[in-house]
């Protein structure tokens, strides 16, 4: 209706979207065009308006006010800015700041009204200062017809530059935004001049240190008649701490997504039907399902039936509320190969602005090895409770602090001692000391035990009602995690029945072998007067045969005397050693020939302890063997040499006997001999079930085995 072509549409429907009030007036102050904006802040419509002198809507002070605008506009003139009053409805008046410019072709003027907001006359780009102060917002202008670009205060300080060393243009400032960024700027306000549409950009700029910050612009422009940009107005805001918070929350976003998706934890969320939403890769490693497998499907699917329906229960409660990540709960999953995996599920609700529930989220985590682990320690628990009551049943068990102190007893330590249980806690061990044992016994049992080593013996104690006890003990040091002795524990065992049976075997065979002794000696003196008997006997014998036989035998008997002799000077009437009998019986059976003098021996025997049973009949056998050499083999006044050696080879005694004298008859055999002493030899050793060989070369050779 009051323009005429498709492109003053098309300019004035730009203008309509304008967030200021515009006006198109003839330099006579006609109205030609007027936008929703200005419409609403006079209070007028475009009928009402158009092609009516915009003095018609001013008080009467203000019509000259306008008038001169008008002309100075005209006239190209610099001040473009007046203060007016208009009349609104019920006489009311509103004070407007009014800015214009005169078009290209100079057949119109652009007014741009604001409403001013105090008393006093400022201009538009004053109020806007202030306002800026407050806001941190800049503003600027840009005069496509001339090419000038004023800039705000603000902006300065945004730029950070001096408003007397600088001089703003479009060209300057391209230069102030960041390189990156510059093209972006000017394509979005190429394409805003083209598309004839305000604009919102954020972009960077580069300051003279090199420092960097972000701007918020904003820009609309206003056009001529022929839809000609005529001034670009815009804003700047520094939303440099902003952008760091942006881009800190965006690092921080992806860091917590980072740690979400790398976390051992498994996170998950479901929707109101239980249905997984999301799961962190840590589920796929637990049970081994994809997570596409898992998406979409309600957790029951991966648990145990009866699990299931008990999670259901909780699911039920967390969509009432009932439920928060501070009561976490234990729970079981299966995973894609039936192992049965235990979590601590962590969960929370989630609810809508209206209260709604929405699903749920949390985390879990992995206890199964806790799990195991306690099932296994209850087994060992077990275990050991079942081992504590048998080791109760049998032993005494005592554990003291390092000052040796007792901390705990058991039921058998009370009851041996006849203390109980509160008199022995808190006591030293002192108070079961028998006064057995001298300090440096235990002083020894200390030292070891503080060492880290295990000590073992006996102990004699006293009991509460003065009665003794020995017990076995082995007292081993406790240590913790880094080697320290914490404390030690004692396990004994009562063993009284045992001493006390010692004692008397002791006794008995204290008293077997003072009997023995007495035995011994009463043998050898019966001995000694049979040998006393015999020599009188021989002496007494005219018949030579007759006297060599009794001599003989006083001889025989004379040997065995030896034996009973050494047995009756012996601690052990069990067995003497081979060492101390053999050369003493030797010398004593020469000392009964009298060419004994030209006799020399060679004796060497090793110092090995034989029983008495065995020695009386191998002292027979060597009475046998040196009476032989003395009578048959040394003639008188003949000079010779006897050689014995006795040692142990594998179990058995060897004894190597040899004369140098007149060699044996050798047609003589030790199996049918008419020689007593030689029959006598081969059925000794026979019974001792050993074996005897004789040589005859260079003199006479016995070797005897026998095993002992």
């Amino acid at each position: 209706m009051f323009q005429e072509n498709k492109e003053d549409g098309m300019a004035n429907e730009c203008y309509n979207s304008l967030p200021i009030a515009i006006f198109q007036i003839s330099k006579q102050g006609m109205i030609n065009f007027i936008n929703f904006e200005a419409q609403e802040l006079f209070g007028i419509t475009q009928i009402d308006f158009y092609k009516s002198s915009f003095s018609t809507v001013l008080t009467e002070k203000s019509k000259n006010i306008f008038q001169s605008f008008i002309n100075t506009i005209c006239l190209e003139k610099n001040k473009h800015t007046c203060l007016v009053e208009i009349t609104k409805e019920n006489n009311l008046t509103k004070k407007v700041s009014l800015f214009g410019n005169l078009s290209i072709d100079s057949e119109w003027i652009q007014l741009v009204a604001v409403e001013a907001k105090n008393e006093i006359e400022i201009s538009f780009k004053k109020e806007f200062e202030d306002i800026s102060n407050v806001s941190h917002v800049g503003r600027w202008e840009l005069n496509l017809i001339t090419g000038s670009l004023e800039w705000s205060k603000k902006i300065y300080e945004i730029f950070e530059l001096d408003p007397n060393q600088f001089k703003p243009s479009y060209e300057t400032f391209l230069s102030v935004i960041h390189p990156e960024d510059r093209e972006k700027v000017n394509h979005a306000y190429s394409q805003s001049l083209i598309h004839k549409q305000k604009y919102e950009i954020e972009h960077r700029l580069i300051l003279l240190d090199g420092r960097i910050k972000w701007v918020r612009e904003t820009c609309y422009s206003i056009f001529d008649s022929n839809g000609n940009p005529e001034i670009s107005i815009g804003t700047c805001q520094d939303i440099t701490r902003q952008k760091e918070l942006e881009i800190h929350l965006k690092e921080s976003e992806k860091k917590y997504s980072n740690l979400v998706e790398n976390t051992a934890s498994l996170v998950w969320s479901t929707n109101a039907n239980g249905h997984f939403s999301y799961l962190n890769p840590a589920w796929e490693k637990l049970l081994g399902y994809t997570k596409e497998e898992m998406l979409n499907r309600p957790f029951s699917d991966f648990q145990p039936p009866d699990i299931s329906i008990r999670d259901q229960k909780v699911f039920e409660k967390l969509k009432l509320g009932f439920e928060s990540s501070k009561n976490n709960y234990e729970s079981v999953f299966l995973s894609k190969f039936g192992e049965i995996k235990y979590l601590n599920i962590y969960p929370t609700p989630l609810f809508n602005e209206f209260g709604e529930f929405v699903g749920s989220q949390g985390t879990a985590n992995d206890i199964t090895f806790k799990r195991t682990l306690d099932l296994k320690l209850e087994e060992t628990y077990f275990e050991l409770g079942q081992r504590q009551f048998a080791i109760d049943q049998h032993a005494i068990v005592a554990i003291t602090n390092l000052n040796a102190d007792i901390i705990y007893v058991n039921k058998k330590f009370c009851e041996i001692s006849k203390y109980t249980r509160d008199e022995l806690i808190g006591e030293n061990h002192r108070i079961i000391n028998s006064g057995h044992h001298p300090l440096e016994f235990f002083k020894k049992l200390y030292q070891t035990i503080k060492s880290g080593n295990t000590w073992h013996g006996e102990i004699k104690n006293r009991a509460k009602d003065g009665s003794f006890y020995w017990v076995a003990t082995t007292i081993a040091p406790i240590k913790n995690a880094r080697g320290d002795i914490e404390k030690y524990l004692s396990i004994r065992t009562d063993i009284t029945e045992i001493k006390e049976a010692d004692e008397k075997i002791k006794s008995l065979l204290n008293e077997k072998a003072l009997i023995l002794i007495e035995v011994h000696h009463r043998i050898k003196n019966n001995m000694n007067t049979i040998y006393s008997l015999l020599k009188m006997e021989a002496n007494s014998q005219k018949d030579i045969l007759h006297k060599t036989i009794l001599i003989d035998a006083s001889n025989r008997v004379r040997s065995m005397m030896l034996l009973y002799d050494k047995l009756y000077r012996s601690e052990n009437t069990d067995i003497i050693s081979i060492k101390d009998y053999f050369p003493t019986l030797i010398s004593e059976i020469l000392n009964i020939f009298p060419n004994q003098d030209n006799i020399s021996t060679d004796i060497q025997v090793e110092p090995v302890a034989i029983s008495t049973k065995i020695l009386s009949s191998i002292g027979i056998i060597i009475n046998e063997l040196v009476t032989n050499s003395m009578k048959y083999s040394f003639g008188e006044g003949q000079v010779g040499k006897i050689t014995f050696h006795a040692k142990i080879q594998n179990q058995f005694l060897i004894i190597d006997y040899e004369d140098d004298g007149i060699p044996i008859d050798p047609t003589i055999l030790l199996q049918s001999t008419n020689s007593f002493g030689l029959n006598l030899i081969n059925m000794l050793v026979k019974q001792l079930k050993g074996i005897v060989h004789i040589e005859n070369s260079n003199g006479t050779k016995y070797k005897i085995e026998i095993k002992i």
